[in-house]
């Protein structure tokens, strides 16, 4: 097959992938929303329409570090390059997640929003100080109760292959909660699936769950200087599995 057509045949497939999602997704938050009796068996049907979007674009999903256990207070940061990345974090990384802080342009599907409130993700709304700052005092009480928050470092998909800049959410959580966030890079969904194309190049996106990074000393005056030391410690493991990816290719 001629690279212009396989590349033909990846559009395709990224694109008939995408429509199946996006066709299914009021079917599977009204189903979670409506018949769903508990929490844990609400994600299943989720996770699998995740799971089921990868499996088309023949992305594979692979996880290695140690995942905090349930009752280990911490905040969960990940950073996004792609919507390949948003799935492989709801197959990945969600299960080990207890409350989930998600973009609120996703609360726009039809049922979405009920199905959120019964799976425990909270819907950011960008800008919304006045709605953000009762949301953040939700994240740091399940914190304190031994909850495991998920929060996105850089606060949107980059679109980017590499590490954006990071928003301080996610530090002045872990700061007020004083508890440790546990770095998760995700690398691998850029060159699957760049944001703004259809395209969907069969490969792996690989999840690392890193070092707890204490908070320790920290006051939320250094939210700053925190939020750019785990910067830092993303950039440095996105390094490590760029690099891996280049000598096995």
């Amino acid at each position: 097959m001629s690279h212009h057509a396989a590349e033909i045949g990846e559009h395709w497939r990224g694109g008939v992938a995408s429509l199946r999602f996006l066709a299914g997704a009021p079917f599977v938050f009204a189903r979670v929303a409506r018949k769903a009796a508990a929490t844990e068996h609400a994600r299943e049907p989720i996770e699998r329409h995740f799971s089921l979007f990868l499996r088309n674009c023949r992305i594979n999903v692979s996880v290695e570090g140690e995942v905090p256990k349930t009752g280990q207070g911490c905040v969960v940061s990940h950073n996004e390059t792609s919507f390949a990345d948003v799935a492989a974090y709801f197959v990945g990384i969600w299960p080990h997640i207890d409350r989930l802080a998600g973009a609120d342009t996703y609360g726009f599907i039809p049922f979405a929003r009920a199905a959120c409130r019964k799976v425990d993700i909270e819907l950011v709304a960008r800008g919304n100080r006045k709605a953000t700052d009762p949301l953040v005092a939700r994240m740091v009480a399940t914190v304190k109760e031994g909850g495991r928050v998920g929060w996105g470092a850089e606060g949107r998909l980059s679109g980017r292959d590499g590490i954006g800049p990071f928003k301080v959410g996610g530090s002045l959580i872990a700061i007020r909660a004083q508890a440790p966030v546990v770095p998760v890079v995700i690398h691998g969904g850029h060159d699957a699936m760049p944001l703004g194309s259809f395209r969907a190049h069969p490969g792996e996106i690989r999840i690392r769950f890193c070092d707890p990074v204490p908070t320790a000393g920290y006051g939320e005056a250094d939210a700053r200087a925190f939020a750019d030391r785990l910067r830092a410690e993303f950039v440095q493991n996105y390094n490590e599995l760029a690099d891996r990816r280049r000598v096995t290719a």
